[in-house]
């Protein structure tokens, strides 16, 4: 597990290695997020820009999660799940689904 900040901190270097803008990129809480990942979104595991992190709790990921909204990511709608932990983004392509 790791802190918020942290979390925000590799999320944003690894989005600024592929280019693209905050708005290029799709972000969320999932308690399976390579269920939600791969078979929900359709992302390509092995050939799409995307990261995964646990958090702390449902509440850490959800800051995370608002604070990328905020910066300009596309975000479904929240949940409160408490099994929520995880936060993902990926970057959205032609064959994804938000």
């Amino acid at each position: 597990m790791y802190a918020e900040q942290q979390i925000m901190n590799e999320v944003v270097v690894h989005m600024g290695k592929y280019g693209g803008k905050f708005k290029d990129w799709y972000v969320g809480v999932a308690a399976d997020p390579k269920i939600r990942l791969f078979n929900d979104h359709g992302v390509k595991e092995s050939s799409d820009p995307w990261i995964c992190r646990q958090c702390a709790s449902n509440v850490a990921a959800r800051e995370i999660e608002r604070y990328f909204i905020k910066r300009g990511c596309n975000g479904g709608t929240v949940d409160e799940e408490k099994s929520t932990v995880f936060f993902y983004a990926y970057m959205i392509q032609p064959h994804t689904r938000q």
